[in-house]
This record gives C-alpha cells, structure tokens and sequence, in this order.
C-alpha cells in the first residue's frame, strides 16, 4: 500500500464536492432502463489522491484540505466493512493494489461499484467472486483490457463503461446474465478510438436487451 496516499471518506468533504450524492453517470439512457442504478446514494464513497509535496504546501494559496479530510492507511476500513456491510460502494482515483486491499470486505454485499477515475486498475477478475453484484461503473480507464469471469455473477445486468480505451477482450459477456450494456471510448474533447474487440460477443448473449457502443469504427 502506497503510505505516500491518503483516502477521503468524511461524508462531510464529498457534500461540499461535485461527487456529491446522488452520483449520476452520463449513461444517460440507463435512467430509463434501469433507474435504480442510473441515481443512487452509495453506501460508501473512498477518494484515494496522492498527498502533496512539500513544494505544493508551500503555495501561497494551498488548500490543505487533503490533510483535514485523509487519512493514510486503509485498515481502519476493515472493522467498518464487517459490522456495516456495503452494498453501494463508490471508489476515486484507486489503483489496483489499493482496490485489491478492500474487494475482499466488499465481495459479499457488494451490488452496484463505481470505479471513478481509477485508470491504473487494469485486472478485474476478482468481481468473478462477487455473488450479489448487480451494476459496475467505470470512468476513464486506459488499462483495463479484459474483463472478468462473470458466471458467477448470477445477478449481474449492467455494465456501463465510458472513457474506456483499451479494452480488447470481452469473452466474458457471452455467458453472462448482461441485460444492459454501454461501451464508449470518448475523451473529454468527444474524440472516439477504434473499438478493440469483436461485436459478434453481443449477438450471442443470450439476455442482452439494450447495447450501445460509442467507438469510431461503431454505428
């Protein structure tokens, strides 16, 4: 664990932030098909950001806000993911050693999960092992190429991925329980890269219902 970042997860910090709850994604047709993950209050919100260097603080107008808010290790989480299980459960900035950390306090109640701004979290594979999983969410991702196992996933109907650009490798659809799936690749300037991966998964999911694909070789 990096002991050079700090972890935000004062309720009263997010409030006064534009992760604010009700957190909306800009899926927006997911409102209509699926309202319930569309617009939530999560159980659980985690911003890990990199603390400030000494030069940073030295600004004249540094906020310390970070330092007000964060703390440096994740173990005081343990106790609070046993006793108040989460089932909402929104992560900022987290890398893969760092969500490792928590998955296995979450992988029991977890329903719907958020990866905001997480672009080093490149392997997934440990959502095979979260049997209550309903909806994931990602925001800006340019590591993660496969996705994960998802039999298990037995309840899982949504995934919705946005500024999502390496992603090749999407096997794992075909013997899902997927009903609603979103893919997009623009960047913040609405600029779309080539699709990776092979259509023809989609055609074969059996529950699939809604699709749609926001890559520059895509209709």
């Amino acid at each position: 664990m990096d002991n050079k970042c700090l972890y935000i997860f004062n309720t009263e910090w997010f409030e006064h932030t534009a992760l604010k709850n009700p957190i909306c994604t800009s899926d927006h047709a997911l409102e209509e098909s699926f309202p319930e993950f569309y617009s939530l209050n999560y159980d659980v919100r985690i911003l890990a950001v990199k603390e400030s260097t000494a030069e940073e603080k030295s600004f004249p107008f540094y906020n310390d806000y970070y330092e007000r808010y964060g703390v440096r290790s994740l173990s005081f989480f343990d106790e609070a993911f046993e006793f108040e299980p989460k089932k909402y459960i929104f992560l900022n900035g987290f890398n893969q050693q760092q969500f490792m950390r928590i998955a296995p306090k979450i992988k029991d109640t977890a329903e719907v999960i958020y990866f905001f701004k997480c672009p080093k979290i490149k392997d997934l594979s440990v959502l095979s092992n979260f049997i209550n999983l309903k909806c994931v969410h990602m925001f800006w991702n340019n590591s993660l190429e496969s996705l994960w196992e998802m039999r298990g996933n037995k309840h899982l109907k949504v995934i919705s991925f946005q500024a999502i650009s390496k992603l090749k490798n999407i096997e794992a659809l075909r013997d899902s329980s997927v009903e609603y799936i979103h893919l997009d690749s623009s960047d913040n300037n609405g600029n779309r890269k080539p699709a990776l991966f092979d259509p023809i998964v989609f055609e074969q999911m059996q529950h699939l219902k809604y699709l749609s694909l926001g890559y520059k070789n895509s209709l």
